[in-house]
């Protein structure tokens, strides 16, 4: 089969391996579609990343396809299946799973090899994260489950009620998905995202107001001003892995305020804060990382229950070999399309 694996910084190569065979309690998944994302950007540039392990590693963790291969012991699923998987699975016994802190847990299996025509998932991720997918859902769009089950574990750690302001920093699939889900809760949302395509999405996903993403003193204070007798939003969410986006996102917070880091920002990067506000006015800050077996079977309901809006979250779709241009040049989703060279 031909897959992609990462030997270092922006050294990605695409090499003919060997078909895998699953062991006991694994399945080998046909790769129908995969993603490129930015962290798998973030990755090719660093050639490093929490989830990647030592390298040389194969590479891509968001995909969807059809089980080709069933190990011994596997129950619930048979060849043919059309399936999508999230990219880990959680202990479920230490001491952060028993207190619902999945995200955090020290023995996380991690899935990475979605690059490829065909990748073997571990017996932990079949046991916990891999899902039968509706027959009539494209594989494409069905991809995209891991990804948004971040933005839904993000919103779902907020204490955001209905009629609560939520600001959102950020208007990439992170900020669309915890727009959408801060919009089920009845929470008004007003999305900041330079790019106008992407203010026109967070309407449709249910944004109250949309405006240019703030850069100044000034545009803050234009942005508080849109709130409540302008002292800030309830709840605020930096979906960009920027720090000046994250400080951002603490200056707009109303006092009594909750602060959601969710972008990923670069190592070692640090915030400068308000430590007085802080804790003059009571913020809340918290950050948000990963999803839980709970959020990825939320978030596929979502897509199952509006594949055409989510469909505008991807781009045109890509070969292989065209993976490491789409991950230099960034800019939405593509869909990478492996040619499969047997079935079974």
């Amino acid at each position: 089969m031909r897959a992609l694996v990462l030997y270092g910084p922006e050294d990605l190569r695409e090499l003919e391996l060997a078909i895998p065979e699953p062991g006991a309690g694994e399945v080998v998944v046909a790769i129908e579609a995969a993603l490129t994302c930015a962290t798998d950007a973030k990755t090719w540039r660093r050639g490093a990343h929490p989830s990647l392990g030592p390298l040389p590693a194969r590479f891509g963790h968001e995909g969807a396809g059809v089980i080709a291969a069933v190990g011994e012991g596997v129950v619930g699923f048979s060849v043919a299946d059309p399936i999508v998987m999230a990219n880990s699975a959680p202990c479920g016994v230490c001491e952060w799973c028993l207190r619902g802190r999945w995200g955090v847990c020290p023995d996380l299996v991690y899935l990475n090899g979605t690059y490829a025509e065909y990748v073997c998932v571990p017996a932990a991720i079949v046991a916990a994260n891999l899902i039968i997918r509706p027959h009539d859902l494209p594989a494409h769009v069905a991809a995209l489950t891991e990804p948004v089950a971040c933005g839904v574990r993000a919103v779902e750690r907020s204490v955001a009620a209905a009629g609560d302001v939520v600001i959102i920093l950020g208007g990439g699939l992170q900020g669309q998905v915890a727009c959408g889900e801060f919009a089920r809760r009845g929470c008004e949302v007003i999305l900041c995202d330079p790019h106008r395509e992407r203010r026109a999405l967070a309407r449709a996903m249910g944004a109250s107001r949309v405006a240019d993403a703030p850069r100044t003193a000034a545009e803050c204070a234009d942005l508080r001003a849109m709130t409540p007798g302008g002292l800030g939003a309830h709840v605020t969410v930096a979906a960009v892995g920027d720090a000046r986006v994250w400080e951002t996102a603490a200056g707009v917070v109303r006092p009594g305020g909750e602060v959601n880091f969710h972008g990923g920002p670069a190592p070692h990067d640090t915030v400068c804060l308000d430590a007085t506000r802080l804790h003059y006015q009571e913020i809340t800050l918290q950050a948000s990382y990963h999803h839980t077996p709970h959020s990825v079977r939320t978030a596929l309901d979502r897509i199952t229950e509006n594949p055409e809006l989510f469909g505008r979250l991807l781009g045109d779709e890509i070969p292989l070999n065209q993976v490491a241009h789409a991950l230099r040049a960034g800019g939405v989703k593509r869909i990478v399309r492996p040619t499969h060279t047997r079935t079974s």
